[in-house]
């Protein structure tokens, strides 16, 4: 049985696109609609293409509807498995299906760093037409440079800190007083940074911060309180 590289293999599938994949579409637009934040996205051919380059014969990927308009889509890479939802919205009827779908596939995949690099975009204005609701240019910004040569400034102590062995316990228990099974609470902590974790005494605050959030908002679905682990 082969071992998984899972912080070098999530450093491969977090690598952004290349440029000629990168498309751009309207987001929110200025009061009197005449320019829109430009976000850029890929198509999930592109998203399909990493994980066969990255992971060949070792991904799948499961659909399931979910009421009317929505769609739950599991991702597993090697014996991992991370799932997101994806909704037709607007869509045009014909394509509804189709559309929610693409959504919750991409949305599956930045739980393992495949495709967040468009999240960290700067937000650029565009002319545009409300007409068409398209664009009428795109920004001249490349948001394609490589993660592993991207310029930093140092990291900062919420991302080098660890938590130690009594926090970890404290943050086991307010998981479980979350409803959040025990044997569980890696897999809930991997899904709520998107990254693969196997121990909480060596988690970094960043990454502490990202999971308590996520069990506070399982939590209240419960209407459980919790305390904050000190």
């Amino acid at each position: 049985m082969n071992i998984v590289d899972w912080h070098d293999l999530i450093a491969q599938l977090s690598e952004p696109f290349p440029a000629d994949q990168i498309k751009w579409r309207a987001g929110a637009t200025n009061r009197d609609k005449t320019k829109a934040i430009a976000l850029p996205y890929a198509e999930a051919r592109a998203y399909e293409d990493r994980l066969n380059t990255t992971c060949p014969g070792n991904w799948h990927v499961d659909f399931q509807p979910w009421g009317d308009n929505r769609i739950i889509c599991r991702l597993t890479i090697h014996n991992l498995t991370r799932s997101s939802t994806g909704e037709a919205g607007d869509a045009n009827p014909d394509i509804a299906g189709t559309s929610a779908e693409a959504q919750a596939f991409k949305r599956a995949c930045s739980k393992y760093g495949l495709g967040r690099f468009l999240y960290d975009a700067p937000t650029n204005w565009v002319a545009y037409d409300p007409k068409t609701k398209r664009l009428l240019n795109t920004p001249s910004v490349n948001i394609t440079a490589p993660v592993a040569t991207a310029v930093k400034t140092g990291p900062n102590r919420s991302e080098t800190i660890a938590l130690g062995k009594e926090r970890a316990v404290a943050m086991h228990r307010e998981l479980a007083r979350a409803g959040v099974p025990r044997s569980t609470h890696y897999a809930f902590a991997s899904e709520a940074t998107g990254k693969f974790i196997s121990c909480f005494a060596t988690l970094n605050e960043q990454d502490a911060a990202i999971i308590w959030a996520a069990a506070k908002q399982s939590a209240s679905s419960q209407n459980v309180a919790l305390a904050t682990p000190a």
